[in-house]
């Protein structure tokens, strides 16, 4: 998409998830859109987020569009950035270490590698040896609890979506579908960019506004009882049938629930779940009770709010343990940047800014 259309200037890349660890790399910075892809290797507290700040600032000053993508799991840091302007190029960087290990597939030809494990002293770092893999061995076990209570959250969701099936009038709420993109003109291809705006984080639930700041036009559909995510989920299938060109923000726990829909053609913006609607933006609410069946529902209220609370008590007892494996990741993070000579990889950022951007 070129660099003056409508989209999100932030976003996450991957989440947290009943899946576990769910990555969209592979949509985010696709062949098709990045024709330079720098992947950035090195351990935590090396300086990879860092580095990426200061190539966005470099660019922007450059005249670049930079769009960030935000670790889902430490929204202070980024996992990658899109940099992209008229006549040039357009390049990604992206942290290609794990969860989300990345490897070159166009070594040279597209991809290059960025050591800044070059920059580290192994001999400080190999008398750090046990106490590494120790925090490293306690990181992935909190992990793993947090993962196994996601888990149980989204069989949670499925059960308060299984529940809700016989109350959604689906013919109504598909006939406002199609109402709802009626303004957007139909392309050639169907094309889904993916830019989640909500993550389940190591410090809590975190919502970016980024689709509200580019719409021009914003729709808030109601998710009572999860109804929200049925209309999206129908508005994606619109879409697809009428070749559409949008970005898709899909539900931090269930990543088959879309939760926010852009248009770049015409700035048309429909989200549910957490927004901030941006001012002077015309708005409009859109209650979604209307295309239930009123005593089908009363007959599943009760059950409904039990598993809906039992979703969200074991979503909050995985960001403690995501909390857990925040504090052995910043441990971490000290030893190596006590490692790091951070006065030669600043010398290094700073010629490969002068050499990418020239």
């Amino acid at each position: 998409m070129s660099p003056s259309a409508v989209y999100p200037r932030q976003c996450f890349a991957a989440a947290n998830s009943r899946e576990g660890f769910r990555s969209y790399y592979g949509n985010v910075f696709s062949d098709n859109r990045i024709d330079r892809l720098y992947i950035i290797k090195g351990g935590p507290g090396t300086g990879k987020s860092h580095f990426m700040k200061v190539v966005a600032r470099h660019a922007r000053e450059q005249g670049y569009t930079v769009t960030e993508c935000f670790c889902s799991s430490d929204p202070n840091s980024l996992d990658g950035i899109i940099l992209s302007r008229a006549g040039s190029p357009t390049a990604g960087l992206l942290d290609g270490t794990a969860p989300h290990v990345c490897e070159p597939t166009l070594p040279g030809a597209r991809d290059e590698l960025i050591d800044l494990g070059r920059f580290w002293d192994g001999e400080a770092l190999g008398g750090q040896r046990d106490t590494i893999a120790s925090l490293g061995q306690k990181k992935s076990t909190a992990y793993a609890r947090a993962y196994t209570c996601l888990r149980a959250a989204g069989e949670m969701d499925s059960l308060a979506d299984s529940l809700m099936e016989p109350c959604v009038d689906e013919s109504r709420l598909t006939a406002l579908a199609a109402r709802l993109l009626r303004s957007v003109p139909s392309g050639e291809t169907f094309e889904a960019v993916f830019a989640l705006r909500r993550a389940i984080s190591m410090t809590g639930r975190h919502t970016l506004p980024s689709y509200e700041a580019a719409a021009k036009t914003l729709i808030l559909p109601d998710n009572g009882y999860g109804m929200g995510f049925r209309l999206m989920s129908l508005l994606l299938a619109v879409s697809e049938a009428r070749r559409h060109r949008v970005f898709v923000s899909y539900d931090p726990l269930c990543p088959q629930k879309p939760d926010g829909l852009l248009y770049p053609e015409t700035g048309l913006c429909i989200l549910t779940a957490e927004a901030t609607p941006a001012e002077g933006i015309p708005t409009r609410t859109l209650p979604l009770r209307r295309y239930t069946n009123p005593r089908a529902l009363r007959e599943i209220r009760g059950e409904l709010r039990r598993t809906v609370a039992m979703r969200e008590t074991l979503t909050d007892t995985a960001l403690r343990h995501l909390a857990s494996a925040a504090s052995y990741h910043f441990e971490l993070e000290t030893i190596y940047a006590a490692a790091m000579d951070f006065q030669a990889k600043e010398a290094f950022t700073e010629r490969f800014c002068r050499e990418l951007l020239r």
